[in-house]
């Protein structure tokens, strides 16, 4: 699972390189940690790194992909980017073609394009529900939607393409 999460003028690529139960290895940026993830209540988790314990609570707002974020000491807003193309120092390609894949497992909750439409940037185009959330995945430019690879209700797997858009 791989996507991009801003916090003000901030953005970070997060990649999940690895799950066993509790435990996820993530990749931010270019450092790796190891986190013991607990869910303590709907939007609350308890996350262990190195003998260092954070609570967290994640309050989702009214737009999907969007997080208020509470810690004992901080609270700050987040947004998950959409999956889209990214290149290694993390600015979205520009191609003829924006493949919006899946950037984690989930279920698709809606498809709010079809065929033919065309789309600006920020278009919400697919709701995914994945690990409890639903995160509007949204066009990252200006297209034509040309492929719609899912429907409503199937399964997907974590960079499994979705939308084809033309640019």
């Amino acid at each position: 699972m791989k996507m991009h999460v801003k916090s003000g003028n901030k953005e970070k690529s997060i990649k999940v390189l690895k799950k066993e139960g509790d435990i996820f290895t993530v990749s931010v940026g270019e450092k790796t940690y190891e986190l013991d993830v607990v869910k303590v209540e709907e939007g609350v988790y308890s996350i262990l790194n190195n003998g260092n314990s954070i609570n967290m609570e994640m309050i989702a707002s009214d737009q999907p992909g969007n997080y208020k974020v509470n810690t004992l000491y901080n609270s700050f807003n987040i947004d998950v980017l959409p999956a889209v193309a990214f290149s290694p120092n993390g600015k979205v390609k520009k191609e003829a073609h924006q493949l919006i894949k899946s950037p984690m497992p989930g279920k698709i909750v809606r498809v709010k394009v079809k065929v033919g439409d065309t789309v600006e940037a920020g278009t919400p185009l697919i709701v995914l529900s994945a690990m409890k959330m639903e995160n509007e995945i949204k066009s990252e430019g200006k297209g034509t939607v040309t492929k719609v690879a899912v429907k409503e209700d199937d399964l997907v797997k974590d960079g499994q393409l979705m939308i084809d858009i033309k640019v």
